[in-house]
């Protein structure tokens, strides 16, 4: 009940912020209810869906870092990804990485790659577990990820590009479908009846 009125309490104050904001703000908390909720059901397990599913996970209507800052508060971008962060060294074996080093990684990308989706996160975590973007060598560097999240941001851009071209053709066919292209015969007999009509 508490964490509800402290939501209720920030949605007030987010009345200035513009509404574009407002909104996706809004929507986030209905989606999950609270930061804990999103933690529980936005975790590392939800890897191995969206890998499946690339294009959902860039294309997709999912909360943004920032999205998440601003519907549960600044640094909730930072807290959600420390998880993330756990769950790769767990999976690389690494012993090297330390708690502030965590909390230091996900505050970068939280600050650099703000406008990144969760669901993005999540694939970008599944690829490099999958050897995507090179490899550890016995200890986890930070550098490695940070590097690597620049060669995500290329793919995913790729993705954008490819679907948005698929958009453009679908469009077009759309267009076709309800103007036909005409004849030549078809287009002189028209330019016909149109200095006929003139006369």
């Amino acid at each position: 009940m508490e964490e509800i009125k402290t939501i209720l309490q920030r949605t007030r104050t987010l009345s200035g912020t513009p509404t574009k904001l407002l909104e996706k703000s809004t929507k986030t908390i209905r989606r999950f209810g609270s930061f804990d909720a999103l933690l529980e059901k936005v975790n590392p397990t939800m890897q191995e869906y969206f890998c499946q599913r690339d294009v959902l996970a860039v294309m997709g209507d999912f909360p943004t870092l920032a999205d998440i800052n601003q519907a549960f508060g600044s640094g909730s971008g930072e807290k959600w990804l420390v998880p993330q962060i756990a769950d790769l060294t767990l999976y690389t074996g690494a012993k090297n990485i330390d708690k502030y080093q965590h909390r230091a990684l996900a505050r970068l990308l939280s600050s650099e790659y703000y406008w990144l989706k969760l669901s993005e996160f999540l694939l970008f975590f599944h690829r490099f577990k999958m050897g995507h973007y090179g490899r550890f060598f016995g200890n986890v560097d930070p550098m490695v990820i940070t590097c690597a999240i620049r060669d995500f941001i290329s793919e995913r851009n790729d993705i954008i590009a490819e679907e948005e071209q698929k958009e453009r053709e679908r469009l077009e066919e759309e267009e076709r479908k309800r103007n036909p292209p005409i004849t030549r015969e078809e287009w002189e007999r028209i330019k016909a009846e149109e200095e006929e009509k003139r006369k």
